[in-house]
């Protein structure tokens, strides 16, 4: 990094102001709309300033906080402290956190160039770099206020610092990139197995590079990332735990994301388990019988299916089910299950990020396939190429995403703080195997004159007539 040229530090800086005008400027203007993800963030944020507690402010409060997560909420809890705004149209917002998605969208630009430039250099940075800046759905995002910027920058960092950590194997190295894993997954609970895959990847490389004690070599490259990791996530799984009272890691949110990604009639999507189980919903609910599918909310499908077994807590009530619709669907109706999970990677992969009632648009949708084209391709290249343990890494991170995908709730939203780390690892493939096919190429040029006159002399020893 230090010999980087002043082209690509030059290049960066335009990339990332542009990036950042174009993220501020969508800050100013926030989208109208509120989910109710959006909704919960609000109250939380707001809850951690008034009241000091981590729940959910307000009449209409839900009874499980510890479903989100509490990186974004406090984010959003120190911009209320430092502004508190209000929206002033009764609903639930924090006006004063969208210049931090804003600002944290940004620093993402940053992070992602450091990470490829580490990993093959200046024009692998400035590609994966533009590729952050101006993929539409990223600029969106900081118009709301979501999860999605802040894990975004998160993951870039700890992938850095992992890359790092791979290169030096020290305490320091190790625990930054620890604290920046944990801190990823506290803020993005379906990236729980990220810190896992960050510390084989270490644990493999140090076992390799060991010449006697592989074993424990491997233990003392990945101890160090694995302690930090575990002192910052304790203390927020006590807490979680205590409140839900059961075991729960990052979000309580597991069990209802299993139930809906395995229920088949719904076709593993929220939408779709509103619209089949519209007629169960009313029945259980019947001040809901005026509402359209799309008007019922998930907390009300979730609810609704936990009262088929009112012997057990929520969470219970809905692992069993989930484990219902597995014997159900997966054994009793494979091709059918199986299908629906295609689909379900499709829709991760195959579309954009564009929030409620937002329609296509096909130049971003063309944005959005080459950006996962290219990664995809970059990767297989760069894999073959060289066989670097970070293209490993990045590879089984986005194989992860798509297997979770493919067995919980699918929509195309969950792509969005993985779109970065793909494009970096794309850019570092194709860079790198680049360089090396020219390095083979410039080798058997060496090589040519010598073996072409060794062949012209056997050429003329076969033409000599007898």
């Amino acid at each position: 990094m230090r010999s980087l040229p002043r082209w690509s530090l030059a290049a960066l800086l335009v990339i990332t102001l542009a990036g950042g005008v174009l993220r501020f400027a969508q800050a100013a203007d926030p989208s109208a709309y509120q989910s109710r993800d959006e909704v919960a963030y609000a109250q939380i944020a707001r809850a951690l300033v008034v009241n000091g507690t981590y729940g959910l402010y307000g009449h209409d409060a839900q009874d499980d906080p510890v479903h989100w997560p509490p990186g974004a909420p406090l984010m959003f809890a120190l911009a209320h402290w430092i502004d508190p705004q209000q929206r002033g149209d009764g609903r639930w917002d924090v006006p004063s956190a969208y210049p931090f998605q804003a600002a944290v969208g940004t620093a993402a630009i940053v992070a992602i160039f450091v990470l490829a430039a580490l990993v093959a250099g200046p024009v692998a940075g400035v590609l994966a770099a533009a590729a952050t800046a101006f993929y539409p759905p990223l600029i969106s995002a900081s118009g709301d206020l979501l999860s999605e910027p802040l894990g975004t920058l998160l993951l870039a960092c700890a992938m850095a610092a992992t890359v790092l950590a791979l290169r030096r194997f020290s305490w320091r190295t190790g625990a930054l990139a620890g604290v920046l894993l944990a801190a990823t997954i506290l803020t993005r609970a379906d990236l729980i197995l990220v810190p896992l895959i960050a510390l084989a990847t270490v644990a493999i490389v140090g076992w390799r590079r060991a010449g006697e004690r592989r074993l424990a070599a491997a233990v003392r490259a990945a101890a160090p990332m694995a302690i930090a990791l575990v002192v910052v996530l304790t203390p927020w799984t006590i807490f979680a735990s205590g409140v839900a009272g059961t075991f729960v890691p990052v979000s309580s949110g597991g069990a209802s994301n299993l139930w809906v990604g395995t229920y088949l009639p719904g076709d593993g999507s929220i939408f779709g388990s509103k619209r089949a189980m519209e007629s169960e919903v009313k029945r259980h609910l019947p001040q809901l019988s005026d509402r359209r599918p799309h008007q019922i909310s998930q907390v009300h499908v979730i609810r609704t299916v936990a009262a088929r077994r009112p012997d057990l807590d929520q969470e219970a009530a809905l692992r069993a089910e989930a484990l219902a619709n597995l014997r159900d669907y997966a054994l009793g109706e494979p091709v059918a299950f199986g299908g629906m999970m295609a689909r379900k990677v499709w829709r991760l992969w195959g579309d954009y990020t564009r929030g409620t009632y937002r329609k296509q648009r096909t130049w971003i949708l063309s944005i959005h396939l080459a950006i996962f084209g290219l990664g995809i391709v970059g990767l297989v290249a760069g894999i073959a190429a060289t066989r670097r343990p970070e293209l490993w890494m990045i590879a089984t991170i986005v194989l992860y995403v798509t297997a979770a995908n493919a067995i919980l709730v699918s929509e195309p939203r969950h792509n969005l703080v993985t779109m970065p780390l793909l494009a970096a690892g794309g850019a570092m493939g194709l860079v790198l195997a680049v360089g090396r096919l020219r390095e083979r190429t410039a080798a058997a040029r060496v090589a040519a004159p010598a073996g072409a006159h060794g062949d012209g002399h056997r050429d003329s020893a076969a033409h000599v007539p007898g």
